[in-house]
Protein backbone atom coordinates (compact mmCIF):
# COMPACT_ATOMS: atom_id res chain seq x y z
CA UNK A 1 0.00 0.00 0.00
CA UNK A 2 1.40 3.60 -0.99
CA UNK A 3 1.91 5.85 1.94
CA UNK A 4 -0.38 8.00 -0.23
CA UNK A 5 -3.26 5.71 -0.02
CA UNK A 6 -2.61 4.93 3.40
CA UNK A 7 -2.59 8.55 4.09
CA UNK A 8 -5.91 8.92 2.69
CA UNK A 9 -7.35 6.07 4.17
CA UNK A 10 -6.30 7.62 7.59
CA UNK A 11 -7.47 11.19 6.39
CA UNK A 12 -10.66 9.37 5.74
CA UNK A 13 -11.19 7.30 9.05
CA UNK A 14 -10.37 10.68 11.03
CA UNK A 15 -13.23 12.35 9.31
CA UNK A 16 -15.23 8.97 9.78
CA UNK A 17 -14.53 9.27 13.90
CA UNK A 18 -14.98 13.25 13.43
CA UNK A 19 -18.60 12.70 12.01
CA UNK A 20 -19.24 10.16 14.66
CA UNK A 21 -18.53 12.58 17.11
CA UNK A 22 -20.37 15.46 16.28
CA UNK A 23 -23.51 12.81 15.85
CA UNK A 24 -24.03 13.63 19.86
CA UNK A 25 -23.73 17.61 19.43
CA UNK A 26 -27.55 18.13 17.97
CA UNK A 27 -28.95 16.03 20.18
CA UNK A 28 -27.50 16.58 23.41
CA UNK A 29 -27.90 20.79 23.00
CA UNK A 30 -31.72 19.73 22.26
CA UNK A 31 -31.96 17.91 25.45
CA UNK A 32 -30.29 19.98 27.41
CA UNK A 33 -32.43 22.98 26.42
CA UNK A 34 -35.43 20.98 26.89
CA UNK A 35 -34.29 20.15 30.62
CA UNK A 36 -33.67 23.76 31.69
CA UNK A 37 -37.49 25.02 29.97
CA UNK A 38 -39.23 21.27 31.91
CA UNK A 39 -37.34 22.79 34.91
CA UNK A 40 -39.06 25.98 34.71
CA UNK A 41 -42.39 24.74 33.67
CA UNK A 42 -42.16 22.44 36.34
CA UNK A 43 -41.83 25.13 38.93
CA UNK A 44 -44.38 26.77 36.87
CA UNK A 45 -47.19 23.93 37.57
CA UNK A 46 -46.04 22.68 40.71
CA UNK A 47 -45.08 19.48 38.93
CA UNK A 48 -42.62 17.21 40.94
CA UNK A 49 -43.10 14.85 37.64
CA UNK A 50 -42.06 17.91 35.21
CA UNK A 51 -39.27 18.45 37.74
CA UNK A 52 -37.83 14.80 37.66
CA UNK A 53 -38.24 14.44 34.23
CA UNK A 54 -35.88 17.08 33.90
CA UNK A 55 -33.54 15.69 35.86
CA UNK A 56 -33.42 12.42 34.07
CA UNK A 57 -33.09 14.32 30.68
CA UNK A 58 -30.35 16.64 32.78
CA UNK A 59 -28.63 13.23 33.27
CA UNK A 60 -29.36 12.17 29.47
CA UNK A 61 -27.60 15.54 28.08
CA UNK A 62 -24.80 14.60 30.62
CA UNK A 63 -24.47 11.19 29.10
CA UNK A 64 -24.47 12.76 25.50
CA UNK A 65 -22.36 15.56 26.54
CA UNK A 66 -19.89 13.12 27.55
CA UNK A 67 -20.00 10.79 24.20
CA UNK A 68 -19.16 13.84 22.76
CA UNK A 69 -16.64 14.68 24.43
CA UNK A 70 -14.75 11.20 25.03
CA UNK A 71 -14.94 11.34 21.10
CA UNK A 72 -13.82 14.74 20.15
CA UNK A 73 -10.99 13.61 23.04
CA UNK A 74 -10.03 10.76 21.56
CA UNK A 75 -9.78 12.14 17.99
CA UNK A 76 -8.04 15.29 18.87
CA UNK A 77 -5.32 14.86 21.79
CA UNK A 78 -3.27 11.96 22.90
CA UNK A 79 -4.92 11.38 26.26
CA UNK A 80 -4.01 8.93 29.67
CA UNK A 81 -6.02 6.11 29.15
CA UNK A 82 -7.18 3.65 32.19
CA UNK A 83 -5.84 -0.13 31.48
CA UNK A 84 -9.82 -0.37 30.04
CA UNK A 85 -9.13 1.82 27.57
CA UNK A 86 -11.34 4.58 28.45
CA UNK A 87 -9.71 8.23 29.38
CA UNK A 88 -9.39 9.36 32.82
CA UNK A 89 -11.94 12.21 32.04
CA UNK A 90 -14.36 9.78 31.00
CA UNK A 91 -14.10 7.64 34.01
CA UNK A 92 -13.86 10.89 36.41
CA UNK A 93 -17.05 12.87 34.21
CA UNK A 94 -18.70 9.29 34.25
CA UNK A 95 -18.37 9.47 38.39
CA UNK A 96 -19.14 13.14 38.89
CA UNK A 97 -23.03 11.85 36.28
CA UNK A 98 -23.68 9.46 38.48
CA UNK A 99 -23.23 11.19 41.51
CA UNK A 100 -25.55 14.12 40.42
CA UNK A 101 -28.28 11.60 39.39
CA UNK A 102 -27.99 9.76 42.84
CA UNK A 103 -28.74 13.40 44.12
CA UNK A 104 -31.60 14.24 42.10
CA UNK A 105 -32.95 10.46 42.66
CA UNK A 106 -33.18 11.47 46.46
CA UNK A 107 -34.36 14.85 45.93
CA UNK A 108 -37.55 13.54 44.26
CA UNK A 109 -37.69 10.60 46.70
CA UNK A 110 -37.94 13.34 49.87
CA UNK A 111 -40.12 15.70 47.93
CA UNK A 112 -42.50 13.21 46.55
CA UNK A 113 -43.04 11.54 49.87
CA UNK A 114 -43.89 14.89 51.13
CA UNK A 115 -46.28 15.77 49.03
CA UNK A 116 -48.19 11.93 49.07
CA UNK A 117 -48.67 12.86 53.06
CA UNK A 118 -49.49 16.93 51.45
CA UNK A 119 -50.90 16.99 48.18
CA UNK A 120 -49.77 20.27 46.11
CA UNK A 121 -51.95 21.97 43.41
CA UNK A 122 -50.56 21.07 40.43
CA UNK A 123 -51.84 22.59 37.10
CA UNK A 124 -52.76 19.10 34.74
CA UNK A 125 -52.92 20.74 31.71
CA UNK A 126 -49.78 23.02 31.39
CA UNK A 127 -47.96 19.91 32.51
CA UNK A 128 -49.42 17.63 30.15
CA UNK A 129 -48.25 20.39 27.34
CA UNK A 130 -44.83 20.22 28.48
CA UNK A 131 -44.39 16.78 28.71
CA UNK A 132 -45.95 15.91 25.01
CA UNK A 133 -43.14 18.42 23.81
CA UNK A 134 -40.85 16.16 25.89
CA UNK A 135 -42.20 13.01 24.25
CA UNK A 136 -41.51 14.81 20.67
CA UNK A 137 -38.34 15.44 21.80
CA UNK A 138 -37.32 12.39 22.95
CA UNK A 139 -38.74 10.69 19.68
CA UNK A 140 -36.52 12.94 17.34
CA UNK A 141 -33.46 12.40 19.46
CA UNK A 142 -33.75 8.32 20.26
CA UNK A 143 -34.12 8.94 15.81
CA UNK A 144 -31.32 11.26 15.17
CA UNK A 145 -29.14 8.59 17.10
CA UNK A 146 -30.67 5.69 15.65
CA UNK A 147 -30.09 6.55 12.56
CA UNK A 148 -26.47 7.76 12.65
CA UNK A 149 -26.08 4.55 14.61
CA UNK A 150 -27.51 2.68 11.08
CA UNK A 151 -25.08 4.48 9.11
CA UNK A 152 -22.28 3.50 11.33
CA UNK A 153 -22.73 0.34 12.07
CA UNK A 154 -18.95 -0.97 12.42
CA UNK A 155 -18.05 2.53 14.38
CA UNK A 156 -20.56 1.94 16.69
CA UNK A 157 -19.55 1.87 20.75
CA UNK A 158 -20.96 1.71 24.13
CA UNK A 159 -20.95 5.30 24.32
CA UNK A 160 -23.36 5.38 21.56
CA UNK A 161 -25.74 2.55 22.66
CA UNK A 162 -25.35 3.96 26.03
CA UNK A 163 -26.70 7.42 25.32
CA UNK A 164 -29.54 5.58 22.80
CA UNK A 165 -30.72 3.68 25.87
CA UNK A 166 -30.76 6.98 27.64
CA UNK A 167 -33.16 8.85 25.71
CA UNK A 168 -35.23 5.38 25.34
CA UNK A 169 -35.63 5.77 29.60
CA UNK A 170 -35.97 9.52 28.78
CA UNK A 171 -38.97 8.70 26.77
CA UNK A 172 -39.96 6.53 29.26
CA UNK A 173 -40.22 8.91 31.84
CA UNK A 174 -41.67 11.95 29.65
CA UNK A 175 -44.64 9.64 29.33
CA UNK A 176 -45.12 8.93 33.49
CA UNK A 177 -45.01 13.02 33.43
CA UNK A 178 -47.46 13.37 30.65
CA UNK A 179 -49.78 10.68 32.72
CA UNK A 180 -49.71 12.41 36.11
CA UNK A 181 -51.08 15.63 33.97
CA UNK A 182 -53.43 13.73 32.26
CA UNK A 183 -54.68 12.17 35.51
CA UNK A 184 -54.86 15.75 37.33
CA UNK A 185 -56.04 17.26 34.86
CA UNK A 186 -59.34 15.18 33.88
CA UNK A 187 -59.56 13.72 37.51
CA UNK A 188 -58.06 16.30 39.57
CA UNK A 189 -56.52 13.16 41.50
CA UNK A 190 -53.33 15.45 42.83
CA UNK A 191 -51.40 12.27 44.11
CA UNK A 192 -50.92 10.99 40.69
CA UNK A 193 -47.88 13.91 40.80
CA UNK A 194 -46.47 12.20 43.18
CA UNK A 195 -46.63 8.28 42.78
CA UNK A 196 -45.17 9.19 38.79
CA UNK A 197 -42.79 11.00 40.51
CA UNK A 198 -41.62 8.18 42.33
CA UNK A 199 -41.45 5.79 39.10
CA UNK A 200 -39.36 8.73 37.36
CA UNK A 201 -37.28 8.40 40.25
CA UNK A 202 -37.06 4.64 40.11
CA UNK A 203 -35.83 5.34 36.27
CA UNK A 204 -32.86 7.61 37.51
CA UNK A 205 -31.97 4.74 40.05
CA UNK A 206 -31.64 2.31 37.81
CA UNK A 207 -29.82 4.58 35.32
CA UNK A 208 -27.63 5.56 37.99
CA UNK A 209 -26.98 1.45 39.73
CA UNK A 210 -26.29 0.97 35.68
CA UNK A 211 -23.14 3.25 35.51
CA UNK A 212 -21.95 2.43 38.69
CA UNK A 213 -21.99 -0.75 38.12
CA UNK A 214 -20.18 -0.08 34.97
CA UNK A 215 -17.46 2.57 36.65
CA UNK A 216 -17.07 -0.56 39.39
CA UNK A 217 -16.06 -3.17 36.60
CA UNK A 218 -13.91 -0.98 34.61
CA UNK A 219 -11.56 0.51 37.85
CA UNK A 220 -11.51 -2.62 39.47
CA UNK A 221 -9.88 -3.66 35.91
CA UNK A 222 -7.14 -1.63 36.63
Amino acid sequence: MSKHHHHEEHHHEHDDDHAHGNAFVMPFLLILAFAAIEYSGGIFTNSLALMGDAGHMLSDALALGLAWLASHHANNFATNKHVSGLSHFELAASIINCLLMLGVTIYILLEALDRLNNPQHVTGFYVMVLAMIGVAVNLIVAKMLHHHGEEHGGKDNLNHRAAFLHVLGDLLASVAALLAGAVIYFTGWLRADPILSLFISALILIGTFNLANEIWHTLKKG
